[in-house]
């Protein structure tokens, strides 16, 4: 039976001691802050990135390298006969294409890569999943049939200032302007894989309410799904909607951090609430 290393990208919102705990290996991505570059989590940790950005710093991202994601295989192979490899959403990066194309061109059937249209915590989540079906003596082909096509995430982000999204150039200065005039919080949804506006209200409060309505509607029933809260700076708020989640449904949510890849497109402060599909286990 062929050994098989499953390895996720930086999007995954794992620390290095938590791929460790979990088993798998990381390729983590580039970041930069003000037009410098600095590799997520190696060069700059989470606080530091934080406070750049809310000193005003631009923040951009981009997938990996070619050369550092092969290196990362290479390093997997020399331990394993397989990798499974799941990287970002196809519908936010380009690091899917990339992946596979010098999956088929150099790694000879060597290397599955999933298309599992996650971001953020649920990548982590999901990659712990299939890390026990690799235990359990499954092979890739499996694996990717039991995952992959399945809406797996639905998330709501709610950023604090808009004024991120404005640095980054996701919405126009007008819009931005306008936004902040009226006082608006827009509701972004992730689903399937990408992420559109699902709402625009006119307080904070509403907004989470928005969402925490939005994440269990038509759910039939929560138990198939685990529950989170992922936070950019925002442990207090999150503590905030995790009550307010308990007492109404009968659920327990989880609090997880939310790293820099993910956070540089919407700023710290922001919130996402969301679930993700238990597929094993």
């Amino acid at each position: 039976m062929s050994k098989i290393k499953v390895v996720t990208d930086s999007s995954a919102d794992i620390t290095e001691e938590q791929a460790r705990e979990i088993g798998i290996e990381v390729v983590r991505m580039p970041i930069s802050l003000d037009g410098l570059e600095y590799t997520e989590a190696l060069d700059i940790d989470r606080e530091t990135f934080i406070q750049r950005m809310r000193e005003g710093a631009l923040a951009k991202t981009s997938q990996a390298p070619l050369g550092r994601l092969t290196q990362v295989w290479d390093h997997a192979l020399q331990e394993a006969d397989e990798i499974i490899y799941v990287p970002i959403s196809s519908g936010l990066s380009g690091s899917y294409s990339s992946s596979c194309m010098i999956a088929q061109t150099e790694y000879a059937g060597r290397v599955t890569v999933l298309d599992l249209k996650l971001a953020c915590y649920p990548v982590q989540h999901i990659c712990r999943q299939i890390v026990r079906c690799v235990e359990e003596g499954m092979s890739s082909a499996q694996i990717k049939a039991l995952f992959e096509g399945k809406p797996l995430m639905w998330a709501a982000l709610i950023p604090e200032d808009i004024v991120y999204l404005k640095r980054g150039g996701r919405i126009s200065p007008a819009a931005a302007a306008l936004a902040s005039l009226l006082k608006i919080f827009p509701i972004l949804k992730v689903e399937e894989g990408a992420i559109d506006v699902y709402d625009k209200v006119r307080t904070a409060k509403k907004a989470y309410r928005v969402a925490i309505d939005a994440c269990f509607e038509g759910v039939a029933n929560v138990s198939e799904y685990d529950w989170f809260i992922v936070e950019a700076d925002a442990k207090k708020v999150a503590l905030s909607i995790k009550e307010e989640v308990e007492s109404r449904f009968p659920v327990t949510i989880r609090i997880v951090p939310m790293h820099p890849i993910i956070m540089a497109h919407t700023g710290p402060g922001t919130i996402g609430i969301g679930r993700v599909y238990r597929v094993h286990g």
